[in-house]
């Protein structure tokens, strides 16, 4: 690369926890000659791009931790010009209708080939070229670069005041601090301010190159010993200009000890080159964790750290202000207004993209939003603050910082007190204080311990990390898969919609249907089949917790076997607040008990019980079975590898009610009027055992575990539902 200009490498991100679709990805992209940057999970990829320039990204739907519709909102919020494909194996036409709306450049399913990869990168390119050509570059104006230094701080004065005296002299600057602070637009102030400004601006970015091909594009080959740069080298061909090189920490300690000795060689000034450098980290960090170069630092007569924006709190509202009105004037809208709660928030926040971060929210919220006001609604939810979500009202209880610190310390020390079971030694060990300061503490700030029968205390519960399953919908037929994400306590079990992102809480005032399966609904979001999970949420006693579908969770082999197996991989994680069960204290019962009525009925008990009796014509015949959930161990044995079951006489009303789509002789228990059809079975009663894990999982949309001993006779989803809605409305649940 020579001459007045560089040919930009793009830069491609490929999201995708699957290990192999990233090393195929990766393989065929940098064989292309594209730089390849790789992440397992949204969060990640996020990281990624707020730390360094990327291109384009190819992003999986589904990905633990933040799926990949919410990793899209989040890319277009920082930086609306990254271009993303979507990938799933698993997508429905809404999930695709929905990354379009958020801005997804094109939606790939998966398997795909290299071709369509790379024709998709194609029409990038294309795309960016017509724009380019209609005056419409993807660099930001002069009026817009200027903005970000606008700011009355004294840090900023202070930039503002160097900027010309730096222009005027003519040693090396090397400009560090966080991403998005506007290193590169002091760099090209500083240029055209300068006596260099008849000559081009030449930007290296170091991360866009191979690393081993970095030495020789800058200096070119060289004879052995030599540190002086050839023909060949991009640094002998720049005489005259500024040379912008960003991006140190991707430059090998090697290649800058080399390039120290080059600047300090009479070549440099011979062919009259001035370096800005710019690093997005901590120069003295750097440094001592060798990632920079003492020797190449000190080539740099002026090192300038870049302020960021927390650090210049006071000129948001103006940044604000001024980036609005810009904004509304450059896409030929009526002037809008930030309302002051909003105001307020972005002030609180603390902006990790800096000044980069907020013109993209800026220009994002000018455009979306259709009314003359920007409300707090309108900002994203990320950036809000707990406040607006009930803390206000917390902490408005208390008159005095001396009343909120009782208040905290007394909730602080009941908390620990109920989890050791009241044992003042126990909890003053706990919290390294001594017995007598803590007895203290309980007398004066008013703490009643009980001496009732002490019993196991149990905790609300979620999951240690986020897990990702696909499979297909048995009724819709669709290619599906389900995110599990932890909650934090209280928050319940929540069905979250992969295309919408909209919730509905697994609990019974969301139940749509019971036809053949247990659906919920709240608006736009919709959970189909969920009993087989939810049974296995009910077993292992996980509380809160989101699970992301398409609408339908996926049958996997007709079992919870596979259920089982990711809560485990996920592992368990006990929450700080108790979780009460559902004591059954009476009789309750739907229908009317007897041998031959369908009924189903739950009584005390220590435990939660069920006694259940199927009586179907040969070659089901008559089944009964009693299972007490003591565990998730003893579900994961009796119960969860029941598969669910059918007749052929079925399969047709299920067809007119366009159900079934998904059924496989691999995930059904397919049944006529003599015989199973396609499997041998796992158990001889596995129809009743099947049965109980339904009733499991819709017994669970009480909101919390139960105990009691039930009795069922011949019912389903609809009498099991009906029993719930019994308990609910009688005990005031």
């Amino acid at each position: 690369m020579k001459g007045t200009g560089l040919m930009k490498t793009p830069v491609v991100l490929v999201v995708d926890d699957e290990e192999q679709i990233v090393t195929a990805l990766r393989g065929s992209l940098e064989d292309e000659g594209y730089i390849v940057m790789t992440a397992s999970d949204g969060m990640k990829a996020v990281e990624i791009i707020q730390a360094q320039p990327v291109d384009m990204v190819f992003l999986d739907v589904w990905l633990p931790e933040m799926d990949g519709i919410e990793t899209l909102k989040k890319i277009k919020e920082f930086n609306s010009a990254i271009d993303v494909i979507m990938m799933t194996g698993h997508g429905t036409v809404n999930t695709a209708v929905q990354a379009v709306k958020l801005g997804a450049f094109d939606f790939l399913e998966k398997p795909f080939s290299l071709d369509t990869v790379i024709d998709s990168i194609k029409k990038i390119k294309e795309k960016k070229h017509v724009t380019t050509a209609k005056g419409k570059s993807s660099a930001t104006s002069h009026e817009e670069q200027m903005l970000a230094l606008t700011g009355s701080s004294p840090n900023i004065v202070k930039l503002r005041e160097l900027i010309p005296q730096l222009a005027a002299e003519d040693g090396h600057v090397l400009l560090h601090g966080e991403v998005g602070t506007g290193k590169e637009l002091v760099a090209g102030l500083i240029h055209t301010s300068s006596h260099r400004k008849s000559h081009p601006l030449i930007k290296f970015n170091a991360s866009f190159h191979l690393t081993k091909e970095l030495e020789k594009e800058l200096l070119g080959i060289r004879e052995q010993g030599s540190v002086t740069a050839d023909a060949g080298g991009l640094l002998h061909t720049c005489s005259g200009s500024t040379f912008f090189l960003e991006s140190l920490l991707a430059i090998p300690i090697e290649v800058q000890k080399r390039l120290a000795a080059y600047l300090k060689s009479h070549d440099v000034k011979q062919n009259d080159i001035r370096i800005i450098a710019a690093v997005a980290y901590d120069v003295e960090r750097g440094i001592e964790e060798h990632s920079l170069d003492e020797d190449f630092v000190a080539c740099f007569s002026h090192k300038i750290k870049m302020p960021c924006l927390r650090q210049r709190r006071q000129d948001i509202p103006v940044l604000l202000n001024l980036f609005v009105k810009y904004f509304c004037n450059d896409y030929g809208l009526r002037e809008k207004r930030l309302e002051e709660d909003a105001l307020e928030t972005l002030l609180n926040y603390d902006w990790p993209g800096n000044v980069k971060e907020l013109k993209n929210l800026v220009e994002k919220l000018v455009v979306s939003v259709p009314t003359k006001v920007i409300s707090l609604h309108d900002i994203p939810l990320s950036i809000r603050d707990g406040m607006h979500y009930g803390m206000a009202r917390y902490y408005e209880r208390f008159e005095s910082m001396k009343e909120a610190e009782i208040a905290w310390r007394k909730q602080y020390l009941l908390y620990y007190l109920r989890k050791h079971d009241r044992d003042i030694v126990k909890t003053s060990q706990k919290l390294k204080i001594d017995i007598k300061k803590l007895k203290k503490y309980i007398k004066d700030y008013g703490i009643i311990l009980s001496q009732e029968n002490r019993t196991e205390r149990k905790m609300q519960r979620t999951l240690k990390r986020s897990m990702v399953l696909s499979g297909r919908g048995l009724h819709s037929g669709d290619k599906t898969g389900l995110i599990i994400t932890p909650l934090p306590p209280n928050s319940g079990i929540l069905f979250g919609s992969i295309s919408t992102g909209m919730s509905v809480p697994a609990h019974i005032d969301y139940v749509e249907s019971t036809d053949y399966a247990t659906s919920l609904r709240n608006t736009d979001a919709v959970a189909r089949t969920i009993e087989h999970f939810l049974a296995v949420l009910h077993a292992y006693r996980i509380t809160n917790l989101m699970i992301k579908i398409n609408n339908e969770v996926p049958i996997m082999d007709g079992s919870s076997v596979d259920f089982c197996q990711i809560i485990e991989d996920a592992g368990i994680k006990e929450q700080n607040e108790s979780c009460e069960e559902v004591v059954i204290t009476e009789q309750y019962t739907v229908g009317e008990i007897g041998s031959k009525s369908k009924f189903i009925t739950i009584e005390p008990a220590d435990k939660l019980s069920i006694n259940y009796t199927l009586d179907y014509p040969k070659p089901v015949g008559h089944q009964e079975y009693s299972f007490v959930l003591d565990g998730s161990e003893v579900f994961k044995r009796e119960i969860a590898p029941a598969r669910t079951f059918g007749f052929l006489r079925d399969m047709e009303a299920l067809e007119k009610k366009g159900l079934g789509g998904g059924g496989r002789l691999s995930n059904f228990i397919l049944i006529d009027d003599e015989k199973i059809i396609n499997t041998d079975l796992r158990f001889p009663d596995e129809f009743v055992r099947h049965k109980i894990m339904d009733m499991l999982g819709d017994l669970y949309l009480i909101g919390r575990p139960i105990r009691g001993k039930i009795t069922a006779n011949m019912t389903g989803h609809s009498e099991n539902i009906e029993l719930v809605r019994l308990l609910c409305n009688s005990m005031h649940l």
